[in-house]
């Protein structure tokens, strides 16, 4: 199945993933399904509802997309998966602020994301107030998280890089968004002196910060050599800062249309998905996050 697939029932946060996915099918001029899981029997007032929640959607934000609907019984966890095998993208919802004040991203959503063979789109509930920055403390050695001079205003997709293979499709599929929605892109790494190895010729304990930021730089110019990025002038920019991975991307993510990151990784970004770099990212991200394999 070509095109892109959203999970759908009656939450608001699953109606704001519907209407961002719409509106993604038709900029990609490629169809939509729409899934809709649970219960014993798929119904057919079930398959109604959900052709009425799809008609409205689409007239809601103008969508000119093709769309489907697919009904079916049991976990949604294992209907999102297989509907989206073969897909260009999968969307999903994010749940609302929570007491803790935080945004939570669901147990089905978090083993989608963890198991799909496609990527991955959570959507922020738009309803929702701010989402607290996670701050300097979040750092090795609480320096400051992205300079707001390097974050201008306007419209612009994040992507975070590390020196892996996964960083690079990452890269590559955040050109392609931006080059489609006519956005900047701003490539980040995000480097820290506690806990890394010497640099390549040097002794330990030698290197500098500045040493290091000069290695990241490096090292961020091979991605996007290596993504071999075709945008106009003046809407890519390279961002390297001294802060924790998921730190810099949230924080990053205050200004930006979409932050997207690779699954997998060498260390830094690479660590998304593997722990609590993943969580904070998609639950405190201020705009959609898309996860590429």
């Amino acid at each position: 199945m070509r095109g892109i697939v959203v999970g759908i029932n009656e939450t608001d946060e699953a109606r704001e993933a519907l209407d961002w996915a719409l509106a993604e099918a038709t900029s990609r001029g490629t169809t939509l399904t729409a899934v809709s899981a649970g219960g014993d029997d798929p119904s057919q007032g079930r398959t109604v509802w959900a052709e009425q929640l799809v008609g409205e959607a689409k007239r809601r934000v103008g969508a000119a997309c093709p769309t489907s609907v697919v009904a079916v019984a049991g976990s949604a966890r294992e209907a999102l998966l297989e509907a989206a095998e073969g897909s260009e993208q999968l969307v999903l919802g994010r749940r609302r602020l929570s007491k803790l004040g935080r945004l939570v991203l669901g147990s089905v959503s978090a083993e989608v994301v963890e198991r799909a063979s496609v990527p991955v789109t959570v959507v922020r509930h738009a309803g929702d107030a701010a989402v607290p920055a996670v701050t300097a403390a979040a750092t090795s050695d609480g320096t400051a998280l992205l300079p707001r001079d390097v974050v201008a205003s306007g419209p612009r997709v994040v992507v975070g890089v590390d020196s892996s293979l996964a960083s690079v499709l990452a890269v590559r599929h955040a050109a392609e968004v931006a080059r489609r929605t006519g956005s900047t892109l701003q490539v980040v790494y995000a480097w820290q002196t506690s806990g890394l190895a010497p640099l390549p010729g040097t002794w330990a304990g030698i290197p500098s910060g500045e040493d290091y930021e000069r290695h990241a730089r490096e090292l961020l110019d091979r991605a996007v050599e290596a993504a071999g990025i075709d945008l106009p002038a003046g809407r890519l920019e390279r961002t390297v800062v001294n802060a924790a991975p998921a730190a810099a991307l949230v924080d990053a993510s205050a200004t930006a249309g979409r932050v997207v990151v690779g699954s997998r990784g060498l260390g830094g970004f690479g660590r998304l998905l593997l722990g609590s770099v993943s969580r904070q990212v998609l639950d405190y991200a201020a705009c959609p996050v898309t996860v590429v394999r």
